[in-house]
């Protein structure tokens, strides 16, 4: 069943990637043999409460840590995602906590259930933190999801289904 909750997450990181562009030819299956290679992902950002959002992503939506580092060059950091490593989210804190940009109401990160009683969980174990949801700023996502907010303020939408484009 862990198996099943990681894949959903890490379609969930890869659609909420590609679901950002407006360019609709980036989404669109190319035939160019200049497509993209890559192998694996990863989404990085800085905090100044990097134990707050490590607790948060590991402990509250159950990704894991896949490693960490202390010091280097002034920074500490830590990946959580997906066993296999090919997606995952890295967040990095500087020596000096140094004014960082806020996040807009949409700056989001999506989490796809394909199974409703997996979905309910997930939405279960974050209130249970006494973390509830928050009013998603876009009418979309009314309905069929929840938002909330991590330790920053960065948005987390958990949806009750799959991306199909």
């Amino acid at each position: 069943m862990k198996r099943k909750y990681l894949g959903v997450i890490a379609m969930a990181i890869s659609s909420t990637l590609f679901t950002s562009c407006n360019n609709e030819t980036n989404l669109k299956t190319s035939t160019n043999k200049n497509e993209m290679k890559a192998v694996q992902f990863r989404i990085a950002r800085p905090t100044n409460n990097l134990t707050e959002v490590v607790k948060f992503y590991q402990e509250t939506l159950g990704l894991e840590v896949l490693g960490k580092f202390e010091d280097h060059l002034g920074y500490d950091g830590v990946m959580l995602g997906m066993p296999d490593k090919t997606y995952h989210l890295e967040f990095t804190q500087h020596v000096d906590k140094t004014p960082l940009p806020k996040p807009t109401k949409e700056n989001l990160l999506v989490f796809y259930y394909d199974n409703p009683d997996e979905y309910k969980k997930a939405n279960e174990r974050i209130q249970r933190t006494g973390i509830l949801p928050v009013e998603p700023e876009n009418p979309y996502w009314k309905g069929k999801s929840e938002t909330y907010e991590d330790p920053d303020g960065w948005r987390v939408i958990l949806f009750n289904g799959v991306y199909n484009p």
